[in-house]
């Protein structure tokens, strides 16, 4: 008798520990999919008229070149106020850029970024980039994802659109 309940205690305190273990165990990281290419970004003006910030992630190449414009508003007679600007899609996925304006102009609140992954750059985007989305852009997802656009020649662009509060 004796030995049934050392037993039983012994089966049980290995129950538990097991039991607590496995239910404390960290479940296997699953890797985080799109169901198409996209770029996702945040533009920061901090109050000095001559800078913004914008970072941002995308599942595009890596290496995959981005440019970046500044508008006060979209549409007939909106013109870019920033120098020109790019970043590149780091090993992360992630992107960043400081952005300063052109001559006689500043930055204010309330103004469009457009973070923009086009394939006929200056300088151009890599082939490890063109390969994977083609030399069109036609594997970027259009008529189904929502930032691409197409412009002239039938080529595809992705586009982000960002308010600058």
């Amino acid at each position: 008798m004796r030995y049934r309940s050392a037993c039983l205690l012994l089966l049980l305190t290995i129950c538990l520990v097991v039991g607590g273990v496995a239910s404390t165990a960290l479940p296997p990281q699953t890797r985080l999919w799109a169901p198409t290419y996209y770029i996702a970004a945040k533009a920061t003006f901090d109050g000095r008229p001559d800078e913004i910030s914008v970072v941002g992630a995308s599942n595009l190449p890596t290496g995959a070149r981005l440019s970046l414009n500044i508008y006060r508003y979209i549409g007939e007679g909106g013109n870019v106020i920033n120098e020109s600007a790019s970043t590149v899609v780091g090993n992360g996925g992630f992107f960043e850029a400081t952005l300063h304006p052109t001559h006689g102009n500043q930055f204010q609140h309330n103004l469009v970024c457009d973070v923009v992954f086009a394939t006929v750059t200056d300088p151009p985007q890599p082939p490890s980039a063109l390969q994977v989305v083609g030399k069109r852009g036609e594997r970027l997802g259009f008529p189904r994802n929502p930032q691409v656009e197409v412009t002239s020649g039938e080529t595809f662009t992705l586009v982000e659109r960002i308010h600058i509060p």
